[in-house]
C-alpha cells in the first residue's frame, strides 16, 4: 500500500510541475503582449516553442498514462478560451480571425494532437517507443514554430498561396532545418537517455538516428506545404509519427 502511495504522490507531483510549466509559459506570453504591446503573432510563436515542451516529463511519471492528462487539461482550457472568463488569458495565443469566432483554434488542435499522441503511446504501454511521437511533437514545437516567422521576414515576397495558406521557400527550409533539429533532440532525449533507443553494445547509433531524423522532417515539411489551412496542427505531427513508426520498425530501432 505504501507503494501505491508513492506512485500516486509521484504522478501528482509530476503532472503539476508540467501543468504550471505551461501556466508559466501561457503567463509570459499574456505579459509580452499586454506589458511590452507585442502582437500575438510573437506571442504566439513563442508559447508555440516552449509549451510543447511540457512532454519532457513523460519519461518521470510513475504511472506513464497520466502524462496524458496534462495536454488534455489544456485541450479543455483552449475549448474555453472563447468564454469571458478564459478569453482575455488566451489572446496571447489568438490570430485576429480567432477573436471573431471566439476560439483559438490553432492551440486547440496542437493541444488535441499531443493529447493522441501521448495517448496512444501511454496508454498502450508503449512508453519506451514515445521518442517517435516525442520527435513529431518536436518538430511542431522547433519546425512549425520557427518556420512562420522566417517565412513572414525573409520569405514575404516569395510566398505563394497552396490550398489557402501563404508558404515560402524560406519558411519551408526553417521547417525543415529546425524540424530536424527537433527530432535529434527528443531522439537523444527520450530514445537514449531514458529508454535506451539508438543504442547498441554501448555505442550511439548515429546513423539510423540521423535517417530518421531526416525522413522526419523531410515528411513534416512536405505535409505542411500541402495541408489546407488551419490543419497543419494535427496533420504534421500526427501523419509524421506514423511515419516515424514506419521508419523505425524499418531501420530496427523500433520493436513491438
Amino acid at each position: 500500500m505504501q507503494l501505491d502511495i508513492n506512485v500516486l504522490i509521484g504522478d501528482v507531483v509530476v503532472y503539476f510541475i508540467a501543468l504550471l510549466y505551461v501556466l508559466a509559459v501561457l503567463t509570459v506570453g499574456d505579459l509580452l503582449r499586454r506589458k511590452m504591446d507585442l502582437g500575438s503573432d510573437f506571442t504566439r510563436k513563442v508559447i508555440h516553442l516552449f509549451a510543447g515542451a511540457s512532454i519532457w516529463t513523460v519519461p518521470y511519471y510513475p504511472t506513464p498514462w497520466v502524462a496524458t492528462l496534462v495536454a488534455f487539461t489544456f485541450v479543455v482550457f483552449l475549448a474555453l478560451a472563447g468564454t469571458d472568463r478564459f478569453s482575455r488569458y488566451f489572446k496571447a495565443m489568438a490570430r485576429p480571425e480567432d477573436l471573431e469566432h471566439g476560439s483559438v483554434r490553432g492551440p486547440f488542435w496542437y493541444a488535441v494532437s499531443i493529447t493522441l499522441i501521448t495517448g496512444i503511446f501511454t496508454f498502450t504501454g508503449y512508453e519506451r517507443i514515445y521518442f517517435v511521437g516525442a520527435a513529431a511533437i518536436h518538430i511542431m514545437m522547433l519546425g512549425d514554430g520557427m518556420s512562420a516567422p522566417i517565412g513572414m521576414r525573409c520569405g514575404k515576397n516569395h510566398t505563394r498561396v497552396i490550398f489557402g495558406s501563404n508558404r515560402s521557400l524560406h519558411g519551408s527550409l526553417a521547417l525543415f532545418g529546425f524540424g530536424f533539429l527537433g527530432c535529434v533532440i527528443a531522439f537523444w532525449f527520450f530514445g537514449i537517455a531514458h529508454y535506451g533507443a539508438f543504442v547498441s553494445g554501448g555505442q550511439i547509433l548515429w546513423t539510423p538516428l540521423l535517417i530518421m531524423s531526416l525522413v522526419g522532417a523531410t515528411s513534416a515539411t512536405l505535409i505542411e506545404l500541402v495541408s489546407p489551412k488551419g490543419t497543419d496542427n494535427t496533420t504534421v505531427p500526427l501523419l509524421t509519427t506514423v511515419i516515424l513508426f514506419v521508419t523505425g520498425m524499418l531501420l530496427g530501432v523500433v520493436t513491438l
